[in-house]
């Protein structure tokens, strides 16, 4: 094992993830925000690494939409060229359901005989790789013991329902909400325009694919499982039991203590009759029997995550 603490005034951390990146098999960053700044600085040697068929990934925030719309477009256009390059954005804390600002900054790289962590201030962006006052920790191990932790925790960035892969869609509405807060961003946040552009990219998020599905999703899926069956409408109790049991078998990420208090909530924001501003219409409580329920046409036409 050997351990580094570096500044980019010893030796830019940019130099170093190059150097990992080019020779990586599997390749893993997640980090708070990101520019195409940052991504010309890396671009050779993540394409050399696409190249010889390495995989990447890249999970990026989106809070204060600080992160560029030239490095979605760049990363959405690159992975249409290059399959093996994946790239995930993380709801912003209006979105992610836990109010939680994203603020990671791990980069994780697996070669046939070492892994190489790196945890500490740096966002992939050009000052942040380069000419910052960055503070970076850098582990390089042939047996992973620091690196599987940081692994585990990038796992759990990595399998909740607040990521999303973006598409042009979702950054052409990104992009206009990125330039009215780089104008003036007190004034965007009141802004209703620009309110509403938000409210209609956070309902494109739910229909773009994720790492994981999300709990409406799980619900409509056992729905539809039980009424294959020939059950039209399902008690709350086997939703509980069969979400449950689709998340314990598929070892999804999810707060298990709470985990009936969030299906019942998907169930109530959801319903036909929600007064919840972001319903969706996907279910139907029956009128018959309390804690029964069944999906509208749209629940059953749903495809989202």
């Amino acid at each position: 094992m050997a351990i580094q603490i570096l500044s980019n005034l010893n030796y830019p951390i940019g130099n170093i993830i190059n150097q990992e990146l080019q020779n990586a098999q599997i390749a893993r960053m997640a980090v708070a925000f990101l520019k195409y700044s940052g991504l010309k600085v890396i671009e050779s040697a993540m394409g050399k690494c696409l190249q010889n068929k390495g995989n990447i990934e890249i999970i990026t925030g989106l809070d204060f939409k600080t992160t560029d719309p030239q490095s979605i477009h760049y990363l959405i256009q690159l992975h249409r060229q290059m399959p093996n390059l994946k790239f995930y954005c993380y709801g912003d804390r209006d979105e992610n359901k836990t109010d939680i600002v994203f603020h990671p900054k791990i980069y994780l790289f697996q070669s046939k005989n070492e892994t190489t962590g790196i945890v500490g201030s740096t966002n992939l962006t050009r000052g942040g790789l380069l000419t910052n006052f960055e503070a970076n920790v850098i582990f390089k191990e042939s047996k992973p013991i620091y690196f599987s932790q940081l692994e585990a925790i990038y796992n759990s960035v990595k399998f909740t329902d607040s990521v999303f892969a973006p598409d042009e869609e979702y950054l052409a509405g990104y992009s206009d909400v990125y330039k009215a807060f780089l104008k003036n961003e007190e004034k965007a946040s009141k802004d209703k325009g620009v309110q509403e552009v938000i409210e209609q990219i956070q309902k494109r998020e739910q229909l773009l694919p994720g790492t994981v599905p999300s709990i409406k999703s799980l619900i409509i899926q056992v729905i539809k499982n039980e009424q294959q069956r020939g059950t039209d409408f399902v008690p709350l109790q086997m939703i509980y039991q069969e979400v449950e049991k689709i998340v314990t078998n598929k070892k999804l990420s999810y707060k298990m203590d709470t985990f009936r208090n969030s299906i019942r909530g998907e169930l109530n924001k959801h319903e036909l009759n929600s007064k919840h501003q972001d319903k969706m219409s996907l279910f139907i409580r029956s009128s018959e029997r309390k804690g029964y329920y069944s999906l509208t046409d749209k629940g059953k036409r749903y495809e989202g995550r």
